[in-house]
């Protein structure tokens, strides 16, 4: 009987099968998913790697099955070659899935409540990460899940027309504006209320004669709540004054803000003549006053930034103030984008367009620029404070394709590779929220109808897992 090869070569062919079977495996997945990415509406990231791996795959496979010894392969050994060639799709797929990046999509959603009577306004977030997003016709409850929950309608005669930007001890505070017979309104805050968020209940409210302007925010304990000739600061969860700062004749309240002890306000009158004014929040007592640029007037777009330290957004920058209110330093930013600014602690960070068009950050103490990123070129439409520590994420988008960034919030670098949102039913308004334990989470804010087409009110976004 004629003996076989020695017992080394055929060793040595069963390993050369083994691992042709692996690599024979791992380029039908890549070949698969190359096919997919060309074919399918998909993100061509990954696209690159796959062409340079495809060949490279084909090539050591080719060589491999013609190195091979010819000898008879044993049943066991083909079976350990089927089961290494399925095993080793693991570690493939994990390296299709660094090739493209990481990726989002819509998990869950909530669709338009029905009827749909009222329009936007705003939206509050409770300790929870519940969400309160509110409608012209009233306030509606989004718990983590996508669930609606309870609902507060607007009083009657009534709609929604303010909210506070925050909700401290989940005390928000909302404005109404009241109509008359002839259905026209008699202005935004005609009608102030505080509403439990955990429970949809409102603790008070209150009618006053509308000072125009910014409406109501609240700071610690205190609601505050512009009138005719007055800002009033009330208790938030009694409703009971705490105080009044008595506001010059033909002036408004342009804007309210407060944080810890202290409030701000912009008082703007119809001369053209603008005044931020800062008072402690307990009391109401004047701290100290200081002069705005000119020409703002009562239609002037400004906003406060910050409270601590002092920031304020007027359209050709924005302004910055010490303690004492002496003013200190000017940012130079402007343009529609500059609206999307972002602050945390002492720094802001804002899109900026020009010879350099990206991100910056910089100093709310002396104005300097601290830095700058190109974000790749691509056009920032949203920021917000990011999950991790220190960390700003920013919603950009180019060529039909949105992104998350997560940048470091002290340097500008970007903290990992940008993830694609794929199918992304965003409306041109809309609140982005990073830092919920659900995952990135939008609302939007554009108004609603009934249609089969129409936009979700509110999307969560979860890791692509899948191809």
């Amino acid at each position: 009987m004629e003996n076989g090869p020695p017992w080394r070569e055929r060793l040595f062919a069963y390993l050369l099968f083994v691992g042709a079977t692996a690599l024979t495996g791992v380029l039908v997945l890549y070949l698969a998913l190359f096919a997919h990415l060309a074919s399918a509406d998909v993100h061509p990231r990954g696209r690159g790697w796959l062409a340079l791996f495809i060949p490279l795959l084909a090539i050591a496979g080719i060589l491999l099955w013609r190195s091979r010894p010819r000898t008879r392969v044993p049943v066991p050994v083909k079976a350990l070659a089927v089961f290494l060639a399925l095993a080793v799709l693991l570690p493939g797929w994990q390296a299709y899935a660094w090739m493209r990046g990481p990726q989002m999509y819509v998990w869950t959603w909530l669709q338009p409540m029905e009827p749909v009577p009222g329009q936007p306004v705003g939206v509050l977030r409770t300790r929870a990460s519940e969400l309160v997003r509110a409608r012209t016709d009233g306030l509606y409850l989004i718990n983590s899940e996508g669930r609606s929950g309870w609902r507060l309608p607007a009083p009657e005669g009534t709609s929604v027309c303010e909210l506070s930007r925050s909700a401290p001890e989940d005390t928000g505070i909302v404005a109404y504006r009241r109509s008359d017979g002839g259905g026209t309104g008699t202005g935004c805050g005609a009608q102030v209320a505080a509403v439990d968020l955990y429970s949809g209940r409102t603790l008070w409210s209150k009618d006053l004669a509308p000072g125009g302007g910014q409406a109501v925010a609240v700071v610690g304990g205190t609601a505050l709540a512009a009138a005719e000739g007055a800002l009033l600061g009330l208790d938030a969860r009694e409703g009971t004054e705490r105080w009044r700062i008595d506001i010059p004749q033909g002036c408004t309240v342009g804007a309210v803000d407060g944080a810890g002890d202290r409030i701000l306000y912009v008082e703007r009158c119809a001369d053209g003549a603008a005044r931020l004014t800062a008072a402690d929040a307990r009391t109401g007592a004047r701290a100290w006053q200081s002069s705005l640029p000119p020409g703002l007037g009562p239609a002037g777009e400004v906003r406060i930034l910050s409270v601590q330290p002092v920031a304020v957004r007027v359209p050709d920058g924005v302004l910055l103030f010490d303690d004492s209110g002496h003013g200190r330093g000017t940012i130079p930013v402007s343009g529609p984008q500059e609206d999307l600014s972002s602050t945390d602690g002492d720094l802001l960070i804002t899109p900026v367009q020009g010879k350099s068009p990206g991100l910056s950050a910089y100093s709310l103490t002396d104005g300097r620029r601290l830095w700058h990123t190109g974000l790749g070129g691509e056009q920032p439409r949203a920021l917000a404070r990011g999950k991790g520590t220190g960390e700003v994420d920013v919603l950009t988008a180019r060529g039909g394709w949105t992104y998350l960034w997560r940048l470091d919030e002290r340097t500008g670098r970007r903290r990992e590779q940008p993830a694609v949102l794929r199918d992304l039913p965003l409306a041109a308004r809309f609140k982005m929220y990073t830092d919920t334990p659900d995952g990135p989470t939008f609302v939007n804010l554009d108004p609603e109808t009934n249609a089969p087409t129409a936009l979700p009110t509110v999307f969560w976004m979860a890791p692509v897992l899948g191809w």
